[in-house]
């Protein structure tokens, strides 16, 4: 009996090492993972909305997913990756007729010292290297950079106002 509950504890210890040591490399791609492994292992979860109008409003159910207000609720191919035990965010989504309207909301200063840190295989990897644009209107600090058409905002979970 010994034994067997010995063999049973070393293979979930070694699950865990296995699943801790391949997390890092799995963030990336992540669009094909189940919700649960994401939620669970990797702290984050990915939606995908036809359009901005489409995406949960404020008091709606899946929180985590609501949109800043500067988004044209006519924005197309919404993507957005949140972290669930912490606020950080990733933003994606393609421009329609309506303009990007920036908040003219001053950011604290020293706001956005680093570039994303969340990883997504849709993000481009120089994204972060992009000043954008700060908006601080939201509860959250983001940073917003447009390349052509597709504008790509991330949010690291810094407060707006302390």
């Amino acid at each position: 009996m010994k034994k067997k509950t010995l063999v049973i504890v070393a293979a979930c210890v070694g699950l865990w090492a296995a699943g801790s040591w391949m997390a890092p490399a799995l963030k990336k791609h992540d669009d094909n993972l189940p919700d649960a492994f994401n939620d669970h292992v990797l702290h984050e979860r990915i939606k995908t909305f036809p359009t901005a109008r489409s995406a949960p409003k404020s008091g709606e159910g899946e929180g985590l997913f609501v949109l800043p207000d500067w988004v044209p609720q006519d924005a197309t191919d919404v993507k957005v990756k949140v972290q669930t035990d912490g606020n950080a965010k990733l933003i994606r989504f393609t421009l329609a007729s309506a303009p990007l309207k920036p908040s003219g909301t001053d950011c604290p200063e020293g706001a956005f010292g680093d570039g994303p840190t969340l990883e997504a295989s849709w993000w481009p990897q120089n994204v972060g290297d992009d000043a954008g644009r700060p908006e601080c209107s939201e509860m959250y600090q983001f940073r917003v950079a447009a390349k052509g058409d597709q504008v790509y905002a991330w949010s690291n979970g810094d407060m707006t106002h302390a």
